[in-house]
């Protein structure tokens, strides 16, 4: 499948979720970002990624971030990784951003079933926030994230996946349920195309869909 046809898949899933949600007075996000990862030997790779978040129908920037992280092949099935992400975020069009830290380390496991290919990763995270100057702690999260998804002979792999949020000292606030597809296009060059929302369990925030489009480049 040419680009044509994936920019045209892409254009129609938007337009339909925009439309869904504007009838319903809820605005779409974007997620858009970029993904550079070098291997070092055999077991050892460095990540850097960079991502810019846009909210109420795309209309504002709401967070950027970039990060960098470094990760471990165990065995063919396991890898452990560890963080460090910078992030700028505001509350609305309105308000100045404020600065976070977020350290988070991930231990992730893959295994063939059949046709499908299952992924499981347990993250650790702990986040800092600006608060006037001063650096408070935002929150500690245990999350679990499955996902299964279909490599086949073509350059295009669907998938899905849900993502568990549990705050330590607390309970599961959220869900991130995603469907997408990844295509590559070259040897070291891929692109991920995602629609997910991210659904409050506790009941402060409306859940609202979110277009994620990524570009990974491997080197």
């Amino acid at each position: 499948m040419k680009f044509t046809k994936l920019f045209c898949l892409l254009i129609l899933t938007s337009t339909l979720i925009s439309n869904k949600l504007q009838a319903q007075n809820e605005g779409l996000g974007l997620w858009a970002g970029i993904s550079l990862e070098k291997k070092i030997g055999k077991k050892f790779s460095i990540n850097l990624n960079g991502q810019a978040r846009l909210v109420e129908n795309i209309r504002y920037t709401q967070t950027y971030l970039g990060e960098i992280g470094l990760s471990y092949k165990i065995t063919k099935n396991w890898e452990i990784s560890g963080y460090y992400r910078y992030v700028e975020r505001r509350k609305n069009d309105l308000k100045e951003f404020k600065h976070r830290d977020r350290f988070y380390a991930d231990l992730s496991y893959e295994h063939k079933i059949g046709i499908l290919k299952f992924e499981n990763r347990l993250r650790y995270q702990s986040q800092f926030k600006d608060n006037d100057g001063e650096s408070d702690f935002d929150a500690s999260y245990l999350r679990n994230k499955i996902e299964l998804s279909y490599p086949n002979k073509s350059k295009f792999t669907p998938y899905v996946s849900g993502d568990l949020f549990y705050k330590i000292g607390g309970k599961i606030d959220q869900i991130r349920p995603k469907a997408g597809f990844s295509y590559k296009f070259a040897k070291q060059h891929s692109v991920d195309v995602s629609v997910f929302s991210n659904v409050d369990l506790v009941g402060m925030e409306s859940s609202r869909a979110i277009i994620g489009l990524g570009y990974k480049f491997k080197f």
